[in-house]
């Protein structure tokens, strides 16, 4: 894996939270290629049933978990870390992957611990080897990329775990055409006219869901903004009748050759409702989440820069940052 350079470490000594970000979003077009290229001389785990595995973590890495269990089509199970410790013997021998970048997370330890002789392996997906998560499981996939050192908005950590998890479903693309994507992501959050003081909601089925969720997670901790995620279907149930018309961000993902997203997409735009849909062209399920991914990472990017801000919402917010950090650690 490429390092960073002195001269770029004194850069980033004196960078926003903000800058950071726009560093890990541009670093990951060297970085994803080289990773996704050490996984793939890995394999430890290539031969198992995913119906035999379950994915875990919290925040961007319940979202990988999703995207693996979507990626499975659903043979594997995606499991919020909290409630698989209320129902352990689902873990019964199977494989558990456990996703946490710092390997610090309170509940995903106690998990761990939980279903220890229930599980037939409790793997560790983690940044951290030295971590006490990594510690406590049998087996660990090392995370890399590089880290602007500084506290941020999670981008390259959430890619890496998204290639990670892929890895163990199915065989890596080739990732030769990430700068390509990552330029013309850049291109589209600044043509976007998504309002970065509007509410937003994001909208998806599969892989597209998996995104949606990723995607809301961003806007509340760069821009500090209400925003949530919703499955296509679901949409039009209740949650259609509390959407303000002019103000609130209605943006459809469609990573998938899933005609559904577009549809409501379409239905909405033609009634008023502030619409957007961000479809990807590729037809492999892999590239395609990380092109809209990069879509998504910039869209927080390009808002947050156009309000004016320095530093992602949640790194000023001192106090709940203290609070988040009690209830995760």
């Amino acid at each position: 894996m490429a390092s960073i350079g002195k001269s770029q470490q004194r850069a980033l000594i004196k960078a926003s939270s903000l800058d950071a970000m726009e560093q890990e979003i541009h670093n990951q077009v060297e970085d994803l290629p080289a990773f996704a290229r050490e996984l793939g001389k890995d394999d430890r785990f290539r031969h198992l049933d995913p119906s035999r595995m379950i994915f875990t973590g919290s925040g961007d890495s319940f979202a990988c978990s999703l995207f693996a269990y979507y990626l499975s089509n659903m043979q594997a199970l995606a499991a919020d870390p909290y409630e698989l410790q209320l129902y352990p013997r689902a873990t019964k021998n199977k494989t558990v992957f456990i996703t946490s970048v710092s390997g610090k997370t309170r509940t995903n330890i106690q998990l761990a611990k939980r279903v220890r002789g229930l599980a037939k392996k409790r793997v560790a997906i983690t940044a951290n080897p030295e971590s006490p998560l990594a510690k406590e499981c049998d087996d660990i996939i090392q995370l890399r990329y590089r880290s602007s050192g500084i506290l941020t908005s999670g981008t390259a950590s959430f890619s890496a775990s998204l290639l990670a998890v892929a890895s163990l479903i199915r065989r890596l693309p080739k990732l030769d055409s990430l700068h390509i994507m990552e330029k013309r992501a850049a291109e589209w959050a600044r043509r976007s006219r998504v309002h970065p003081r509007g509410e937003s909601l994001f909208v998806g089925s599969g892989t597209g869901y998996a995104l949606a969720m990723y995607a809301a997670f961003k806007i509340q901790e760069v821009l500090g903004m209400s925003a949530q995620y919703q499955h296509t279907e679901q949409l039009g149930h209740s949650q259609l009748f509390s959407i303000r018309e002019k103000s609130d961000n209605l943006l459809f993902l469609s990573p998938s050759s899933d005609k559904k997203p577009s549809e409501v997409y379409r239905a909405l735009s033609k009634i008023g409702f502030n619409a957007y849909l961000l479809k990807s062209d590729r037809r492999d399920p892999i590239l395609a989440t990380l092109q809209v991914m990069f879509c998504l990472q910039h869209l927080a990017l390009y808002l947050g820069r156009k309000m004016g801000l320095q530093e992602c919402a949640f790194v000023k917010d001192k106090k709940r940052l203290a609070l988040s950090s009690r209830l995760i650690y």
